[in-house]
């Protein structure tokens, strides 16, 4: 997956941190400036970029507005019905051709997995979902294994089996998932009662005994 970000040459920087993010990800990102040779027809070069790219990346701002070259990759973006991710650094929203897409405000000009998934998602479910699998899997706190998971969970209904079943995996080789209580206790569960089955005897088995450490009766319980 290529993503293409658009921005003004100010506000580069931005751009860089986000751009970082997508790439942990394993998508690979076009910057006009990091990317242009000096030799080449820089226009011509943008244009072939546009046309590679499976996402398109604003990030958002009154100078972005200020800028004819940014509003015009804008429009070539929204021409070509490109998954457009939308990012703002002031509250400025979508104009023009991609006016009616939701922008999302970057605090302090930095965005998060979960700003950036729901476009990218929009692009290639597969792809993303398997992201966040592997996103989850890199937790390395308790907090953070339950911030990463709460991340997958509007997408587990379009998740496959076999990425389900990912899931639980890696979950059960990370003590920071599986014993993280959100993720032991309310997240894990269910998935092992549905797909449980499709996992190796052993694994399902040791995933169980962990989870029961967390199961409490319901309140008023006897």
């Amino acid at each position: 997956m290529r993503a293409f970000f658009s921005y003004q040459t100010a506000e580069r920087d931005v751009a860089a941190g986000v751009a970082a993010l997508f790439q942990n990800l394993g998508i690979q990102c076009f910057m006009a400036h990091e990317h242009i040779e000096v030799s080449v027809q820089w226009r011509e070069e943008i244009l072939r970029q546009i046309g590679l790219a499976d996402l398109f990346v604003p990030i958002l701002s009154q100078r972005y507005y200020a800028s004819i070259w940014c509003k015009q990759e804008s429009g070539i973006a929204a021409f070509r019905g490109m998954a457009i991710v939308p990012l703002s650094l002031d509250g400025s929203i979508p104009q023009g051709a991609i006016a009616h897409i939701q922008s999302t405000l970057l605090q302090g000009g930095q965005a998060t997995y979960q700003q950036i998934m729901p476009g990218i998602a929009s692009c290639d479910a597969a792809f993303a979902i398997d992201a966040m699998i592997r996103t989850i899997g890199a937790s390395q706190s308790f907090r953070s294994a339950e911030y990463n998971f709460q991340m997958i969970l509007p997408y587990l209904q379009r998740a496959t089996d076999a990425q389900v079943a990912s899931l639980l995996t890696v979950s059960l080789r990370n003590d920071q998932i599986c014993h993280a209580v959100l993720c032991a206790r309310d997240y894990l569960p269910p998935l092992l009662r549905s797909h449980g089955h499709l996992l190796p005897q052993e694994t399902r088995e040791s995933l169980d005994q962990v989870l029961a450490q967390y199961s409490f009766p319901p309140p008023g319980a006897p």
